[in-house]
């Protein structure tokens, strides 16, 4: 029986990193063609939110477009690297998406146009939902809470907020000021007791010269607006976490099925003359 010709040898490492740079071009050039023809027929694709979600019209395209321009790399990649073997070619396409995605990363960090940026897809979105995650401001810095504290401080400090004029408030210290503040801002916490709310009212007493029973009046209405502002507050950071989650599990799978592409297309892109039989290609 005649022997099964042996596949020839791998190329070398440097010819290999050339031939996953030219598949990594080549990928490149296919989703951002691929991005292009999205933006004309897909509509709003390209006004489309950070962190969309995968199951919809955006997500798919995403994800069909990112499969295609890595099949094709690798096919690029394993050709010109000449990738006889099964082992060689899934190297090939395993490298290509690997330096894609890390020169994809980089990129993004750098700022790139919108073009660019928007031409990434699922990746370009996860890292600007983290991007914008770490920049958003925490619930106790939202601005309806900022307010309610700069209307107590008003109310406390009766001469600042009359422009110097007489008064209880403008006998106060600037420790005594602080303190009443700080026990008002316990006083109207969603975790005060009876005996913080109790000691806001005399701090207010105080502090401002008013009676006990406007006193009250004021810090029910405080509480009610800080209660509020705390829930409009947690409603925004649970936004932008569902954002980055859904950005994120987007990318992933994404990702996911562009390097399985990656990998089925450097096997397709096995030189086809001299090529051996899969089985044989673990060898």
């Amino acid at each position: 029986m005649q022997r099964q010709r042996e596949a020839p040898a791998f190329a070398p490492t440097d010819a290999v990193f050339r031939a996953a740079a030219a598949g990594v071009l080549v990928a490149a050039m296919v989703q951002v063609t691929a991005a292009l023809a999205g933006f004309g027929l897909v509509e709003g694709l390209y006004e489309a939110g950070r962190g969309s979600p995968f199951i919809s019209t955006a997500g798919v395209f995403w994800i069909g477009a990112s499969a295609l321009a890595f099949a094709i790399g690798g096919f690029a990649s394993a050709r010109f690297a000449d990738a006889h073997r099964l082992r060689q070619a899934l190297f090939c396409g395993l490298l290509t998406f690997s330096t894609a995605l890390i020169a994809a990363v980089v990129i993004l960090t750098l700022r790139p146009p919108a073009l660019v940026d928007r031409s990434l897809g699922p990746v370009g979105n996860a890292v600007a939902a983290m991007s914008a995650a770490v920049s958003a401001p925490g619930p106790d810095a939202s601005l309806e809470l900022s307010a309610l504290r700069g209307e107590i401080v008003t109310f406390v400090d009766r001469a600042n907020a009359e422009g110097g004029a007489a008064g209880r408030a403008g006998e106060t210290s600037r420790v005594e000021t602080q303190a009443a503040l700080a026990t008002i801002l316990a006083g109207i916490s969603e975790t005060a007791d009876d005996a913080a709310i109790g000691a806001a009212v005399d701090a207010m007493e105080a502090a401002a010269g008013v009676t006990a029973k406007v006193a009250e009046r004021r810090l029910t209405e405080w509480q009610r607006a800080h209660d509020r502002a705390l829930r409009t507050a947690r409603r925004s950071a649970a936004a932008v976490t569902g954002a980055v989650s859904t950005g994120c599990f987007s990318a992933f799978l994404a990702l996911a099925v562009a390097m399985l592409a990656s990998m089925c297309g450097s096997v397709l892109g096995r030189p086809r003359d001299r090529v051996v039989e899969i089985g044989a290609g673990w060898r």
